[in-house]
């Protein structure tokens, strides 16, 4: 069953990524992502319901992890297309205001929800049975009444707030974005068009990629910061590093020698060796 939660969210985030693919209107494309968090979570849904989990561990990774990774999107979204119907074409003071007050908000939020927001982010178990198996007697009484509550065999006591957490984060950095965009279009900054390229790989991956040209000293004679990289190519692959290119950093150096460090690399070594093989033939 693991596998099939896996091909879920994979399936979501290979159609997400073809978004721009389906129209040239951003309403339009969000409306679709949209659609396709609702039909992953319908998926995962069905087989909740029809094969259950075998036991507690898995019913916890899966309120805990794994629907929140769908869930999040959905939310993510669904507020997305709410800040673009809401923000009219107006003048830049406005437009910025608008998005600031949304950005307070959110804060506000997580500032309200910081024993949450902690336990998710230090990754915290010890309330896990508490927060992450439904059925739970502890479930307050008013949010057993509430409407995101009454598919309680598809819902827990937290993985909702995980969820909104995870969206929040993602809608920080869209607004910090189009904060940028405003300041940019206020001075007269070009920016460069929105890359159509994808990372569709491991982040992990990617990291070992950057680590392996930051140490090679090869762009700007090497004074250029990690930072610096993961940014580029973030917004060349649109894909956000700058949470994970550290942890990542240091879940390599924790790999034994034995078991290969840097995986990654060495698989694209073998596989040009072998296509440059392929052709001498």
């Amino acid at each position: 069953m693991e596998t099939n939660y896996s091909e879920i969210i994979r399936d979501l985030d290979n159609d997400l990524s073809r978004t721009k693919e389906v129209s040239e209107n951003v309403p339009e494309q969000i409306e679709y992502a949209i659609g396709l968090c609702k039909v992953a979570l319908d998926r995962m849904r069905k087989l909740v319901i029809q094969e259950g989990f075998p036991d507690i561990i898995s019913e916890i990774n899966f309120f805990k992890k794994v629907k929140p990774l769908a869930y999040s999107k959905l939310l993510f979204y669904q507020a997305v297309f709410d800040i673009e119907s809401k923000r009219k074409k107006t003048d830049i003071p406005v437009i910025r205001r608008y998005l600031q007050q949304r950005l307070s908000k959110i804060h506000e939020y997580l500032e309200e929800h910081q024993l949450k927001v902690q336990y998710y982010r230090c990754r915290c178990s010890h309330l896990d049975e508490k927060y992450f198996l439904r059925n739970n007697d502890e479930i307050p009484l008013k949010l057993r009444n509430d409407h995101q509550l009454m598919d309680e065999e598809f819902f827990t006591w937290h993985d909702h707030t995980f969820s909104t957490i995870m969206a929040y984060e993602m809608l920080i950095d869209y607004i910090i974005l189009e904060l940028k965009k405003l300041d940019n279009l206020e001075k007269g900054i070009v920016e460069f068009p929105e890359s159509t390229l994808f990372w569709t790989g491991k982040k992990i991956e990617l990291v070992e990629i950057l680590y392996a040209v930051y140490f090679s000293g090869s762009i700007n004679n090497g004074k250029v910061t990690i930072k610096e990289l993961a940014e580029v190519f973030g917004r060349l692959l649109n894909i956000d590093l700058s949470k994970d290119v550290y942890r990542y950093y240091a879940e390599i150096q924790q790999r034994k020698k034995e078991e290969n460090q840097t995986k990654f690399l060495d698989f694209l070594r073998a596989i040009l060796i072998k296509k440059l093989g392929d052709k001498n033939e």
